[in-house]
């Protein structure tokens, strides 16, 4: 395991976290998100990064991570508009750090980074009657760590010791190829199993828990309540391209879901094509 507090402030450079965040969408996934008052985590291996949340020693380890990815940089990123939103025409959201239900301040602790209550619960199940998980926690904001080295993309989470094995899962889904470096990416995250613990068992990977072929996970995503609070407080940027329909559509959602939201417009200038 790597991601614990000294890594952060010492290797990363994290003085604190940031109080806001930012996120990167289409006008569609924000109408859903002001309607239903949820955020959307997604399972790790359906992402676009193939190489997501690996471990040398646990087959399909992404499967146990559902994230919701954001970025703490202020200025507006043209490549994240183009990955994120169709033809640049869709919006960025900014919230504060701990927009679910109760906010809750996230607390840095020694292992896995930052982690924060939520006032309600996600439960995830398993197929095959598998050991599912009730959580009430999130694991985040933490800043993802990126690097080319082998040894952390793709890293062992069980480490032996006699006939006894050491789980460790904390560092799942928190680094990735410096090729996606340039998203300065921050990211929520729940797990879909305990994140440690200790096993007396000659073949950990066939543990209920961790055999993810015979138990693999029934959720693909995670919907976790937001607190109104942020509603009030949500700003809205409409992507470089957003067409004047697509402004009065965004508009009409704000006023109709967060009525004290603010809408702003992009400083990127930018011809339609």
């Amino acid at each position: 395991m790597f991601y614990t507090d000294d890594f952060m402030f010492d290797v990363m450079g994290i003085v604190e976290l940031p109080d806001v965040l930012y996120h990167y969408t289409s006008i569609e996934t924000l109408a859903l998100i002001l309607a239903t008052r949820t955020l959307r985590f997604g399972r790790l291996d359906s992402v676009n990064d193939p190489e997501e949340a690996s471990a040398s020693d646990l087959p399909n380890a992404a499967t146990l991570v559902f994230a919701s990815c954001w970025t703490a940089v202020e200025r507006e990123s043209i490549a994240m508009w183009r990955m994120y939103s169709d033809n640049m025409q869709g919006v960025r959201i900014c919230m504060p750090n701990n927009p679910f239900m109760g906010r809750c301040k996230p607390t840095i602790f020694e292992k896995g980074g930052a982690m924060q209550r939520f006032d309600s619960k996600v439960e995830i199940t398993r197929k095959n009657n598998g050991p599912g998980i009730v959580s009430y926690y999130v694991t985040g904001p933490n800043k993802i760590y990126y690097t080319d080295e082998e040894k952390y993309r793709n890293s062992p989470c069980l480490l032996q010791d006699a006939d006894q094995w050491t789980v460790q899962l904390h560092d799942l889904g928190m680094v990735k190829n410096t090729y996606w470096e340039f998203e300065q990416e921050w990211r929520y995250k729940i797990l879909a199993t305990f994140s440690e613990a200790i096993l007396n068992d000659s073949n950990p990977q066939a543990h209920p828990a961790l055999d993810l072929v015979k138990f693999p996970v029934n959720e693909s995503a995670l919907y976790l309540p937001l607190d109104e609070s942020c509603f009030d407080r949500m700003e809205v940027l409409l992507g470089p391209c957003v067409t004047e329909a697509q402004e009065l559509i965004v508009r009409s959602l704000l006023s109709t879901h967060a009525p004290s939201g603010v809408v702003k417009r992009s400083d990127i200038k930018m011809r339609r094509q």
